[in-house]
Order: C-alpha cells, then structure tokens, then sequence
C-alpha cells in the first residue's frame, strides 16, 4: 500500500504543488536547452545528452500519482537540490550574454520552480511515515543529484563559447606573430626586430615588413580581434630598412563584451608571456601573464 502524508493533512496539496512545479520545470528547461543547441542534426544529439537534466521531471507526477510517493516526493527533492545552484549560474549567463527575454524568463520560472520543490518536498516528506530500515536505497536521491551538480560545473562555461575560442585564436595569432619576429632577428639583422607586419597595417615600404609563413591570417579578424605591432626605440637601419630592439604587440576585441572579453599584450622588452586584461582597455605589462601558449625566448 503508498504511503499517505499523514491524519488529517490533505494529501493532494502537497502532490498537485509537486506534480505541477515538476511539469512547468520540464518545461521551462527543455525550451532553453532547444534554443541554445546548434539547428542541425547535432540538436538530437544534445536533447539526448541532457536527458538527465529535465526527464526526471516528467517521472515525478508519475511517481506521486502512482504507487510510488515516497520516491516521487524524494526525486523532486533531488532535482531541486541539484539543479537550484546551476540556476542561479544560468540566469546570470543569460542577463549578461543571452538578454532573449524568451530564454531569460525560463530560466528565471525554472529557478523559482527548484525552490517550490525543496519546500514543498520536504515538507511533505517529512509528513511520510517513517520506514524501518531503508539501507544505502537512501543514498540512490543525493548520488544522482550530486552527479548532475558536478556533470552541471564540469561543462559549464561561464562566456559563450564563440568567445573562448576568439580569445584563443588572438593568442595562437599572437604567439606565431612573436615566434616570425624573433626569427626575423638573426644577426645579419643586428638583432633586431622588423619595422611592421605585412598584413597588420599600412607600411609606406611595404619591403621592409616582415612576411613569413609563420604568420597566418587570424581565423575571424573582422568579427573577432584587431592586431597592432610596433617596433619600440632605439633603432637601426639595416638594408635601408628602420628595425627596432624591441616590440610590442597587442590584440583587443573588435567590440568587446561581444566578440572578446580579454585584451592581449606581448612585450619582447619584459620576457615571455602574453600579458591579458578582462577590462575594456588595452592590456599592459603589469597585467598578468597567460604562460600557456608564451612567446619563445
């Protein structure tokens, strides 16, 4: 026989609370899942690999309405539980990247809908008779929460991921910019460093600008990141061309907070490492270093 929520408490308010924040949960997170994931045959594969995330919902009306209401009232407590924190983490990705009011009340009403099943929950869990003996049963509920809280942390990022890799193209940019200028500083040069790089900006004597095949084409210089090089004093001609001691080389996104959120900086006068700020300014070499993808020495 189910068990009951006790004398003289009306049972079906606690399930109708449950069952429905469970439905308007289901829904609330499949809808933003559906608009973020890429339209294309990968979607399938991503409303897949976020079954965990929402399906347990569907199961709880299930449960509470079936012969099963201990466990129905012990997994929404664990969806809750679980998923409350990642809203909050969700709900501010979206104010700061998303800003679809569609996508952003979602979340929000999902939020909210976590917090109706802790109370709500717990409350009619503890109105359950007490079981004798429940063995690690008792620890299936936190386990699978706590599973998804971890899955949740391990993926989640808190930029887009169009952003990342924009930052991490300027850099890959940067460095194999640095590793043509210092191989373009042999001794027949003097040691020193070219005038500018073809490419970069306009150079009045386009055969002193350093070409290399070192130096690739960013791969979104229009929707990503600007580039500037400049050669620092003193200086020296060398085969009627100014070459420098030292040079600097700086990349900012072309519209920050949307296309990149950090600012890059090499300076061959500090030593290696690319300097980087997440301000709206250019990076400077008190800024700290990315010492991941460097400069060679």
């Amino acid at each position: 026989m189910a068990p009951q929520l006790g004398e003289g408490v009306p049972e079906f308010r606690y399930r109708e609370v449950l069952a429905s924040a469970s439905a308007v949960s289901f829904v609330t997170i499949l809808l933003p899942v559906w608009v973020w994931l890429p339209k294309d045959e990968g979607r399938q594969l991503g409303l897949i690999a976020f079954l965990p995330f929402y399906l347990p919902y569907a199961f709880i009306p299930l449960r509470l309405y079936g012969q099963r209401l201990r466990h129905g009232v012990t997994l929404a407590i664990t969806m809750g539980c679980a998923l409350v924190v990642p809203g909050v983490y969700l709900v501010r990705y979206a104010i700061t990247w998303d800003r679809r009011w569609l996508v952003l009340g979602n979340l929000i009403v999902a939020f909210l809908m976590q917090l109706v099943l802790i109370v709500v929950g717990v409350k009619a869990y503890l109105r359950l008779p007490r079981l004798p003996r429940t063995g690690l049963r008792v620890l299936a509920g936190p386990a699978y929460g706590f599973s998804l809280f971890t899955l949740f942390l391990c993926f989640h990022s808190p930029v887009p991921r169009y952003i990342t890799a924009n930052e991490g193209s300027a850099m890959r940019y940067l460095s194999a910019a640095a590793t043509s200028a210092f191989l373009d500083a042999p001794p027949e040069h003097s040691n020193s460093y070219p005038m500018a790089i073809a490419g970069w900006a306009p150079v009045p004597n386009p055969r002193c600008a350093m070409r290399d095949p070192w130096v690739i084409p960013p791969g979104n210089p229009a929707d990503g990141y600007f580039f500037e090089y400049t050669g620092n004093p003193p200086s020296t001609t060398v085969e009627g061309c100014t070459r420098f001691q030292s040079f600097t080389m700086t990349a900012r996104p072309v519209v920050f907070g949307r296309t990149g959120i950090r600012s890059f900086l090499i300076d061959s006068s500090v030593g290696p490492g690319i300097h980087f700020t997440s301000e709206n300014r250019p990076a400077r070499t008190t800024d700290p270093k990315d010492y991941v993808r460097h400069m060679p020495q």
